[in-house]
C-alpha cells in the first residue's frame, strides 16, 4: 500500500512538472515589473491562457534563478542587460519590443533646457538610480561620462537605489534634477518642473522577450509573444514608455 502511495505521488509531481515546463512562466527586473504583470493581465483575459509569473529583484537574481532551475523560459528586459551579465543562461531568440530612452527631469522652481545646464550654479544636486539595479543607471552614468558633464560635476552626482525614489526626490524638492524613465514622468508629471528625452550618448535600451534555450518550439510562448505585437500588447508596452 506504501510502495502505492509513493508511486501515485511522484507520478503527479511528474505531471506537474512537465506540465510546468512546457507552460509559459514569464519574469523580468524590479523596473518594469509593473508592465509584465499588465502585459501578462490582458493576455489571460483575451486567450484564456495560463501564465506562471515570478518576480523580485533586478535581472542579474532572475537570471540566476533560471539558472538555478526557477522555470521561468520568458525575461522581459533591454537587450543590452541580458547580453552583459554574466550567466550560463542561453536564449534561443530575442523578440524586440521596442525601445525606451533615458529621461532628465528636474524639480518646480527651476527650468533646463539642455542637459548641459546641469552644469550652472542654479543646479545643485543631481541624482540617477543604482546602475546595478536599474538599466536607467546604467545609462545614466554612461551619458555623463560619454557628454563629459559627469567630470565636470561630481560634488552634485548622487546615486540613489530606484527610479521611483529618484523622482520622489525630484517631486519633493530634495534634488534639483535626476534621470529617470518615461513611466514616472508620464504618471507625475504634475508634480516637477519638467523633463527631456535623452535620446543618445548611452547603449541602446532596446526591450525584448529573451527565450530560454530549448523552449524555441513551446506554443504557449509562441502565443504569448503573438499577443504583445497586437495593438492591445503594443498599447500597455507604449503605456509603460516602451515603443
Amino acid at each position: 500500500m506504501m510502495k502505492k502511495v509513493i508511486w501515485v505521488f511522484f507520478f503527479i509531481l511528474s505531471m506537474v512538472s512537465a506540465s510546468y515546463g512546457e507552460g509559459l512562466a514569464v519574469t523580468t527586473g524590479a523596473g518594469y515589473m509593473n508592465m509584465v504583470k499588465e502585459l501578462c493581465a490582458v493576455y489571460k483575459e483575451v486567450s484564456g491562457n495560463s501564465v506562471q509569473e515570478m518576480y523580485g529583484g533586478n535581472v542579474g537574481q532572475q537570471l540566476a534563478q533560471i539558472e538555478a532551475g526557477s522555470g521561468v523560459n520568458v525575461i522581459i528586459a533591454d537587450k543590452g542587460t541580458l547580453e552583459s551579465v554574466k550567466t550560463n543562461v542561453k536564449f534561443e531568440f530575442f523578440e524586440p519590443l521596442g525601445k525606451t530612452v533615458l529621461v532628465l527631469a528636474w524639480r518646480k522652481g527651476i527650468s533646463l533646457s539642455s542637459t548641459y545646464d546641469l552644469l550652472y550654479d542654479e543646479v545643485k544636486s543631481i541624482c540617477y538610480p543604482d546602475p546595478k539595479a536599474a538599466i536607467y543607471g546604467r545609462a545614466a552614468v554612461s551619458y555623463l561620462k560619454s557628454s563629459g558633464i559627469g567630470e565636470k560635476i561630481p560634488g552634485k552626482l548622487s546615486q540613489i537605489s530606484t527610479v521611483p525614489q529618484v523622482f520622489s526626490y525630484l517631486a519633493s524638492g530634495e534634488m534639483d534634477a535626476g534621470f529617470v524613465n518615461r513611466v514616472v514622468v508620464r504618471a507625475g508629471s504634475d508634480r516637477i518642473g519638467g523633463s527631456l528625452e535623452i535620446e543618445s550618448g548611452y547603449p541602446p535600451l532596446n526591450m525584448v522577450a529573451a527565450v530560454v534555450k530549448g523552449y524555441r518550439t513551446n506554443q504557449d510562448i509562441r502565443s504569448f509573444l503573438a499577443f504583445l505585437k497586437t495593438e492591445k500588447g503594443k498599447a500597455i508596452l507604449k503605456k509603460h514608455g516602451v515603443w
